[in-house]
């Protein structure tokens, strides 16, 4: 089959929407893909710290987390940390259940995740994220609804 597709110009990256397993790294999985950039800018956005939403040229999320941390007000860095963790660990499960069980959601169902687990993390005692949840218009006890 990939002897037919080279034959037409076509490579897995155009069929699949997935970059070459060689391009795949951890960055561009949390960072770099259009698709986690639009759930940075989405999530973030909500939260009131866009200007810190990871852009193309960030190619790595060493190099965006240490200049988003110095746009954030020192008071909620430990609240900006933990939402990056969080959202690093969501789009990381997100890959996992694509690759292995290719079960994809979409954007707004991974930001529904999103708030669910923010949820889950203080309800078992981390409080650091109850900042967030309010922007993300939720509360603890309230059903899910969409970011």
């Amino acid at each position: 089959m990939m002897v037919a597709l080279a034959h037409h110009s076509i490579t897995p990256a155009s069929v699949t929407g997935h970059p070459p397993p060689d391009l795949e790294t951890i960055d561009h999985l949390l960072v770099v893909c259009p698709f986690s950039r639009e759930i940075w800018y989405r999530l973030l956005r909500t939260v009131g710290w866009e200007v810190v939403t990871p852009m193309a040229h960030e190619h790595t999320r060493a190099d965006w987390w240490v200049a988003a941390r110095k746009r954030i007000q020192k008071e909620v860095c430990g609240s900006f940390d933990s939402l990056v963790v969080l959202t690093c660990w969501i789009l990381w499960k997100e890959r996992n259940n694509r690759t292995f069980d290719r079960c994809v959601k979409t954007i707004d169902e991974v930001l529904v995740w999103v708030v669910d687990e923010i949820l889950f993390w203080i309800q078992a005692g981390h409080r650091r994220l109850e900042c967030c949840l309010s922007s993300l218009g939720r509360s603890i006890g309230r059903a899910s609804e969409t970011v």
